[in-house]
């Protein structure tokens, strides 16, 4: 038997049976960290790392009683979970390879490995090798067929679902087609308990290959998209707010854009109203922690430096978070000067509007809460940064694109060197 320390008491004692079983440790560091947050009289950062570094040693502890290479077959998906709940990267990797190497897992368990496989993989660096690596792993899940025919449709939702959100958290549009498709396209044979079960990753799905479609100019394909999910999903709880939110956002094509307004500018003066007319616009709404935007700027740059003298110009839009990196917290004038040097080592010399920090939700008469929006956000009904507008020289929205790749260059010059043509 190992020896307990005081944390994997605790641990334990948060479960009714002492966990003897790779699945039994996964749950039950699980349950300790739903139980710890919960009885947090405040949930700080210093707090959620010390319950994070207090699970990990339970299932460190926990995980100690097994080893990779005498667990049941059975028990490898869990024990990829637990040496990962457990920080042990080589040891579920080790747990991994035995288990892809198997042939003889049922359809089940090797339908788990996949899935934990796609999991494991999403962590490793970003290469379009590991992409093409993980997406075989989709494929053999996809092809699967458990015993009496169970289609292990939760772990193909569910792996999919997962792709889906690293797509569009790296702005990947043919891998959020690609998966918001199987997802949309497989609802069709729901039964009314997986609708209720896989809803929410459906509507998550349309507002996903909606944002794809629309950034690559298919608008009218995005909003049909969006009122026919509105339309058979928009019963389930939360998704009418979900996608009504997109669907204002794809109204404002073809609208004059609002002028973009703060008390701060970078190269602009203070307190500037600036019009979206008598230039042809890219507008970016945009932030200093925000990875995607960051790799928007060599591109605009370039588009700068082609286009700027025939009428094109770049705005952006920002706001004040307290913080900057490491800082916190801090003033608004400290962020200010630390946005300013931010940019300008970017070789982004563009006005850039800086609204007010939001102040925290408002309580209503009714009990209710209303968030503070930025003004500029509200306007453009800003979804998820980096959020790029191309507007005509007549300050009309012609393109909303949701996110940003180096694929998207090419499209957007086609589309400004249009927009520069008209009159």
């Amino acid at each position: 038997m190992f020896l307990l320390t005081s944390v994997v008491v605790v641990l334990l004692q948060a479960t009714p049976v002492q966990p003897t079983t790779p699945d039994g440790c996964v749950k039950a560091a699980r349950d300790f960290v739903v139980a710890q947050q919960r009885a947090l009289p405040r949930v700080t950062a210093e707090a959620v790392r010390k319950i994070d570094a207090d699970k990990v040693a339970a299932a460190q502890a926990c995980a100690a009683q097994f080893s990779v290479s005498t667990a049941r077959e059975t028990d490898l998906p869990a024990l990829i979970a637990l040496y990962t709940e457990a920080a042990q990267p080589a040891l579920a990797q080790a747990a991994l390879d035995r288990a892809l190497a198997s042939r003889t897992l049922a359809p089940r368990t090797r339908a788990e490995v996949l899935a934990q496989a796609v999991t494991t993989g999403l962590r490793d660096t970003k290469s379009a090798e590991r992409n093409a690596r993980l997406e075989r792993f989709v494929d053999e899940l996809d092809r699967l067929v458990g015993a009496d025919g169970d289609d292990l449709l939760d772990l193909k939702v569910t792996t999919h679902n997962r792709m889906n959100g690293y797509y569009r958290g790296d702005d990947i549009d043919d891998g959020i087609i690609k998966h918001s498709t199987w997802l949309i396209e497989r609802a069709r044979t729901f039964s009314q308990a997986q609708r209720t079960q896989f809803g929410i990753s459906v509507v998550g799905a349309h507002i996903n290959m909606a944002e794809a479609l629309a950034g690559r100019g298919h608008t009218e394909r995005a909003r049909a998209l969006l009122a026919s999910a509105r339309k058979d999903w928009g019963s389930l709880p939360n998704a009418d707010r979900m996608l009504d939110s997109a669907i204002a956002r794809y109204a404002l094509i073809g609208t004059v854009g609002a002028p973009i307004v703060a008390p701060r500018w970078l190269n602009a003066p203070a307190n500037t109203t600036m019009p979206m007319t008598d230039a042809v616009t890219l507008l970016e709404f945009t932030a200093h922690w925000c990875v995607p935007c960051k790799e928007s700027y060599p591109g605009l740059k370039r588009l700068l430096a082609k286009y700027e003298s025939q009428g094109f110009r770049v705005v952006m839009a920002t706001e004040l978070y307290g913080y900057f990196g490491t800082e916190r917290p801090l003033t608004a004038e400290v962020e200010f000067e630390r946005d300013r040097e931010y940019w300008e080592h970017e070789g982004l010399r563009v006005p850039i509007a800086v609204a007010d920090q939001r102040s925290l939700p408002v309580r209503q008469a009714d009990g209710s809460y209303v968030a503070v929006e930025n003004p500029n956000d509200a306007a453009y009904r800003v979804g998820g940064i980096p959020q790029i507008h191309l507007i005509d020289r007549h300050g009309k929205i012609r393109l909303i694109m949701v996110g940003y790749d180096d694929t998207n260059e090419p499209f957007l010059a086609d589309l400004i060197e249009k927009l520069l043509k008209e009159r």
